[in-house]
């Protein structure tokens, strides 16, 4: 679709709409079926099947402007709902399938939901709990996709409509850009989540400012893994491939990515840090358990790759060696990512530049772009042609973005949200008189107009000394490691930094093996020592290049990684830093009482 369809477009159904005219018969969707197979659904099929979920929900009396909240995992549906939500008038909620009870019942009674799409079984008990909690029973009516149907909801197949394309018309031509199109809820690092009005208008500026900086193909193919809840999903992952007519495949769930990359073969993906870097992991936690021939081969291969694709500084022999080796090794390890795989969007969270160059070694190159749910959600992009690893990249066409006197990111444009829902005096921080968005990170421009950023503003830490640290930008460093799963960086106020450290179990327990360690249980062996001198000892040489107040003297090792299901990670695996804090207060503090210092003692030798 070009350009001037999603310049006219007065809101996304109806763009959606000139797209399945114009790819009636082409793939919009691939559903996974039982046996592992990925069927097409067409361009005509998904709009007439949004266009019957539009009818369902006007004879049942949606009114324009009305919240239609939707709990369900990544599936065909979600996307019948979205754009029929909104070609009804209704104003989409879309809620985590990871969300506590509490939570979907705050989110419900603050946007005033009037009804709720969700999946049959556990997430369905899960809602009407949230229902009840919330004291709805009488004012939110449940749409169930899926058997059983809980007493009082309503059955999909009834509910949804033969489509009444004139009903629906007649809503479509009322809807302007300014027109409310969804709340999404921010994940809530601090405090409640709050609702973040985005119109029309807000996610079309988005897709028109992001197009041109992605060469796309007739046959692209987008896998859809990250929770359509996050803006990152919903606008880069759906409707930014939508409004272009290339298609969506839906992986079951986000750990069986591995497996649905291999069945789907997408050309596409976008991700959050946090899963290039497990990636990451496990693919060189695997290599280590193979035999001695095809290790070396494989590390021959990486250092050949990584001088020409990662650092592009590779000479003839490293390019005649890639050349031999890449269709011995490289061909087989992009295998492993469907074998399609062109190119991978991150954002989120910053991207350490070891792992962005781990990716283009292998051939599937990242990008890293910047956002925020304010902003429908990108605000910058690196261009695939001319990306700088440690950026993340200029400004779309359509954002503008300045610095603040403090190193505030500002930016300003079409995509950036109306307000708060029914939060004035924060819509009034967020937003300044002149429609700049404070972003609440901090940042700054280099010589090339390319965005860098630096941490949050609410994040920094100051020492005893005084000295402003950048927890994020360690955090990061030190979670590309294999041998890290998650690091979370202590220190406002102290004399010096400390860490909680959650060890890559499989990475850990390989080394363990190979230093001949006896075999312990895991939670002995993350208490020995041992590992923990070994990961203090990669944790200085990785954190060498940083000034000596950024250095993380002491640590402290978790038995099992931060979860979502624990509360300390959002939905897209971001910390929550002040709950991580407040969990294991005792741990942190105890770091800095006298006693054993793992930094100042003979360093143990660590692999790699």
């Amino acid at each position: 679709m070009k350009n001037d369809a999603i310049r006219h477009a007065n809101s996304i159904p109806e763009l959606f709409a000139a797209v399945a005219r114009s790819r009636a018969n082409a793939p919009a969707q691939w559903q996974r079926t039982a046996k592992g197979a990925y069927e097409p659904i067409s361009y005509q099929a998904l709009w007439q099947r949004a266009l019957a979920f539009a009818t369902g929900l006007i004879r049942h009396g949606l009114l324009p402007g009305d919240r239609v909240a939707i709990l369900m995992e990544n599936r065909p549906e979600w996307a019948v709902v979205d754009f029929g939500t909104l070609a009804a008038g209704g104003v989409l909620v879309p809620l985590y399938t990871t969300a506590r009870t509490q939570e979907l019942a705050y989110v419900l009674a603050d946007a005033g939901a009037r009804w709720a799409v969700v999946s049959a079984g556990k997430l369905a008990d899960k809602l009407a709990a949230a229902v009840q909690q919330a004291s709805l029973q009488r004012s939110v009516q449940m749409i169930v996709l899926g058997a059983p149907t809980p007493e009082g909801a309503l059955a999909w197949d009834a509910f949804v409509q033969a489509p009444d394309e004139r009903a629906v018309a007649e809503r479509l031509h009322k809807l302007t850009r300014d027109s409310l199109a969804s709340l999404v809820y921010t994940s809530g690092t601090t405090g409640d989540p709050k609702g973040v009005m985005l119109s029309h208008g807000n996610f079309l500026a988005n897709i028109e400012g992001a197009s041109g900086i992605v060469e796309l193909r007739a046959d692209d193919r987008m896998l859809s893994f990250l929770p359509l809840a996050h803006a990152l999903e919903r606008t880069a992952g759906h409707y930014f491939a939508y409004a272009h007519g290339i298609s969506v495949a839906f992986a079951e769930r986000p750990d069986t990515l591995a497996k649905n990359m291999q069945e789907a073969q997408p050309t596409l993906l976008v991700a959050v840090p946090r899963v290039l870097e497990v990636v990451r992991a496990r693919l060189l936690a695997q290599v280590e358990k193979q035999p001695a021939r095809t290790r070396r081969l494989f590390r021959a291969w990486l250092n050949a790759a990584m001088r020409v694709r990662g650092e592009r500084k590779g000479g003839l022999g490293a390019r005649v060696m890639l050349a031999f080796l890449d269709p011995l090794v490289g061909k087989k390890v992009r295998a492993r990512f469907g074998g399609r795989l062109r190119l991978v969007v991150s954002g989120g969270a910053p991207l350490a530049a070891e792992v962005g160059r781990f990716f283009d070694a292998l051939g599937i190159p990242v990008i890293e772009g910047y956002g925020m749910t304010e902003a429908a959600p990108v605000i910058s992009v690196n261009p695939p042609a001319r990306k700088k690893f440690g950026t993340v990249g200029p400004p779309l066409p359509n954002v503008e973005v300045q610095i603040a006197p403090d190193g505030e990111i500002l930016a300003r444009g079409p995509n950036v949200m109306q307000g708060y829902w029914n939060k004035p005096e924060a819509t009034h921080e967020a937003l300044d008189e002149e429609g700049w968005l404070h972003t609440g990170d901090l940042g700054r421009l280099d010589e090339d107009g390319y965005l860098i950023i630096t941490d949050r503003k609410k994040d920094i830490l100051v020492n005893s000394g005084g000295e402003n640290i950048a927890p994020q930008k360690i955090e990061a460093r030190l979670a590309a490691d294999e041998f890290i799963a998650h690091a979370v960086v202590y220190g406002d106020g102290k004399p010096y930094l400390v860490a909680l450290i959650a060890p890559e179990r499989e990475a850990c327990e390989a080394w363990a093996r190979e230093e001949g360690l006896p075999e312990v249980p895991w939670e002995q062996l993350v208490a020995s020592k041992a590992l923990k001198r070994m990961l203090q000892t990669r944790i200085n040489r990785l954190l060498a290049g940083f000034a000596p107040h950024e250095q993380v003297r002491r640590i402290h090792l978790l038995t099992e990684p931060l979860t979502i299901e624990s509360g300390l990670v959002t939905p897209t695996l971001k910390i929550k830093r002040k709950k991580v804090y407040a969990r294991f207060h005792k741990e942190l503090e105890a770091l800095y009482k006298i006693g054993e210092d793992v930094s100042n003692e003979p360093k143990a030798q660590a692999q790699g």
